[in-house]
């Protein structure tokens, strides 16, 4: 019958594929086929692991510089001397020195008038420095007394005395980098004066403000500006007036810089007065 035909052509077929694979010849490579090696990848290196790194410093702030402290020192006499009328000295050896201020007096002669002329000499040397040229009338007992600047250069001097039959002294102070009496400047007095050292602040528009009182109508003053450390003084008055019936009074501008200075006043007729003033 059919139908039993097709079922045993099935279970056959069926058979056939459920039974063992059949071997797949292996197919060789070609002869002139060459096998290609693989690339070689170098072995990768350790990473060295990153060290400690130091930690920045802090870089110091510099230091400010320090103003320096100024050097003072204080006066020392270098010689005295004394005598009666004129008078040649022995010889004195004097150092280097600035500010060398000179105090003098002079005795009241028995008319009541007080005289001094003083010069200075240094051996090998033919000029002569006058220090104190000064004649008044009607002073007082204890006589005429004043200062005068003169710097030294240092060596060996002497000195004349003449005009004066009455004893007189003199008395050499160095007064280099002496320390400042006050700032600025406000001084009375009388008679041929160096002043002590006043510290003054930078200032263009300096004013000073002078006054003398006249003697027998008559008025004038002579100032000098000096500086600690320079042998040059300025000249800020230089007056003299007659027939006045009060004082004889001014105002000298000079510019100053910071630093110590001193006045040198002489050729007064009378009380004085100095006062500094900065307008800026």
């Amino acid at each position: 019958m059919k139908i039993k035909s097709l079922i045993v052509i099935l279970t056959i077929g069926l058979v056939a594929c459920t039974g063992a694979p059949a071997t797949v010849p292996a197919t060789s490579p070609p002869a002139s086929a060459t096998a290609t090696p693989m690339p070689t990848q170098p072995p990768p290196t350790a990473t060295s692991l990153p060290t400690n790194t130091p930690r920045p410093t802090n870089t110091p702030r510099p230091t400010p510089t320090p103003v320096p402290t100024p050097s003072y020192q204080e006066p020392f006499v270098l010689a005295n001397l004394e005598g009666t009328g004129a008078a040649v000295t022995d010889n004195y050896q004097l150092p280097h020195c600035h500010k060398a201020v000179f105090y003098w007096t002079a005795a009241a002669s028995n008319y009541g008038t007080g005289s001094l002329i003083l010069d200075m000499h240094k051996v090998g040397q033919e000029d002569e420095v006058n220090l104190v040229n000064e004649m008044e009338m009607d002073v007082a007992a204890e006589g005429i007394g004043g200062s005068a600047l003169q710097p030294l250069l240092g060596g060996e001097y002497y000195f004349t005395t003449e005009n004066t039959d009455m004893p007189w002294t003199v008395r050499i102070e160095c007064q280099d980098k002496q320390a400042p009496a006050a700032t600025g400047i406000d001084l009375q007095g009388s008679g041929s004066t160096v002043t002590a050292n006043y510290e003054l602040p930078k200032c263009q528009k300096s004013v000073f403000v002078w006054s003398v009182e006249p003697r027998s109508g008559t008025g004038a003053m002579i100032a000098d500006l000096c500086t600690d450390d320079v042998e040059e003084c300025t000249n800020i008055v230089n007056e003299f007036k007659m027939d006045l019936t009060g004082p004889l009074t001014g105002e000298a501008l000079q510019a100053v810089s910071s630093g110590l200075y001193f006045l040198v006043l002489e050729n007064l007729t009378g009380p004085w007065s100095v006062r500094w003033e900065c307008r800026d």
